[in-house]
């Protein structure tokens, strides 16, 4: 099969089965000799932070030497980025092979056993890793814990849960402690657990709730487990841009280019995660955490793709990504007089994002995101046309971009923004 072809066949699998269980993927892995089970794992759950934590710790790794697997969901830019080893894709040719063979193999599976469209791509993953000899593998979960197909790993070396809150409830649970419960399921007997930090220390993120750190407490008791919390007190910060944060922990000088106060507690996380690490004899030297720290990056998360005039993409389409967008604006942007470039897909909640967004924009152009999925931008408009006077309609996404650069001035920002969809599009016009 053709990379085109390979796609199109993992994307004709099922997404959901009919029940959450571990059999599938077991079933698969079996089937490929089970060869996973030979691979050390550092494990990544939460709902929040679970893209930028996995990066921190398999960047820091990576920068120390360790052939370092990456398992990550969902891509932005380019399927690939699902499967990295140091920082680098799977090859295509890798990946049209080993999809080849997952498929072959799974289809001597009875029907009810034959893997969901997250599945195959796991079980992918885990065979490349393998091949290709990882010292350590950074999986980072789907949807919860206990159920997700990532849990068939044997105990790791790590379990990290970074923030936890309500999300899936049809699915996980419809109280905070229900999803704390299915996350902590994925615990495992003589792993060490560490957790997104339950206080604040002052900076502008959301701690882990009281109940999740119980929950999880109590789980790592019953597993015979330790489990570690980072202390903020460790934190300080010293520097702060839309280009940089510069800050301390236990006394070591680092750097990070993803923005927002909400990533000094997805540092503090993983930085936690690097120290247990080194007391299980990893060699991680100060220069390669700081290094690894700072090479971290994540695409079109308030990443800025041109400095002049400065333009921001982001492709978070939820409340949550909107509240942060938000934030960044009023703490780094509030001199600027911002023009935004947004489309969104029909099945998001748009209305409550445009809400957030629209109030802090002096001009804001609609376009489409995608002609299937995307939403009218007409409706959009109508959405934001109480909150913002100038608003523009163009559903042409290379003239969009040329309307909304063309309304900016001295003292002006871009922020393109609402989709991962329109952030991969537009952001092939600059040169990142």
């Amino acid at each position: 099969m053709t990379f085109e072809e390979t796609l199109d066949y993992i994307y004709s699998r099922r997404k959901f089965a009919e029940s959450s269980s571990l059999e599938r993927i077991s079933a698969v892995l079996s089937v490929l000799s089970d060869e996973h089970k030979k691979l050390k794992f550092v494990h990544v759950l939460g709902t929040n932070g679970k893209g930028s934590v996995s990066e921190m710790i398999s960047s820091c790794l990576s920068a120390s030497g360790y052939k370092t697997g990456l398992f990550t969901s969902p891509f932005v830019l380019d399927f690939r980025e699902r499967i990295q080893i140091d920082g680098k894709f799977i090859e295509k040719e890798d990946f049209c092979r080993i999809a080849e063979t997952v498929k072959e193999k799974s289809e001597l599976l009875p029907e009810v056993l034959r893997p969901t469209f997250f599945e195959f791509v796991l079980a992918v993953a885990l065979v490349y890793f393998y091949e290709s000899g990882c010292d350590v593998v950074v999986l980072e979960a789907g949807i919860g814990g206990r159920d997700d197909s990532t849990n068939i790993i044997p105990p790791p070396l790590l379990t990290v849960f970074t923030s936890i809150s309500l999300d899936h409830t049809d699915v996980l649970g419809s109280t905070i402690g229900e999803i704390a419960k299915n996350k902590a399921g994925a615990i495992k007997k003589g792993s060490a657990v560490i957790s997104f930090p339950t206080e604040d220390g002052g900076f502008d993120f959301i701690p882990q709730s009281k109940e999740v750190a119980d929950v999880l407490r109590l789980t790592a008791k019953e597993k015979d487990c330790k489990i570690l919390f980072p202390d903020m007190k460790k934190l300080t910060l010293t520097e702060e841009s839309i280009f940089e944060t510069k800050f301390s922990f236990d006394g070591l000088p680092l750097s990070i280019r993803l923005p927002g106060e909400h990533q000094l507690g997805n540092s503090a996380c993983a930085l936690t995660a690097l120290k247990e690490l080194k007391a299980l004899g990893f060699d991680l030297k100060s220069e390669s955490i700081q290094k690894g720290m700072h090479d971290a990056f994540l695409p079109a998360r308030a990443e800025v793709v041109k400095k002049e005039p400065l333009t921001i993409i982001d492709g978070g389409h939820n409340e949550g990504a909107a509240k942060t967008l938000k934030k960044l604006i009023n703490r780094h942007l509030k001199e600027k007089k911002i023009t935004l470039l947004a489309a969104y897909m029909k099945d998001k909640d748009y209305e409550t994002a445009l809400s957030l967004l629209a109030p802090e924009c002096e001009n804001i152009v609609f376009t489409l995101a995608d002609e299937k999925r995307g939403e009218d931008p007409k409706r959009l408009k109508a959405c934001a046309e109480k909150y913002c006077k100038n608003i523009f309609c163009e559903n042409d996404r290379k003239k969009a971009l040329q309307k909304a650069e063309s309304l900016l001035s001295k003292n002006s920002a871009l922020l393109i923004a609402g989709s991962f969809y329109l952030a991969a599009e537009e952001r092939k016009n600059f040169d990142v």
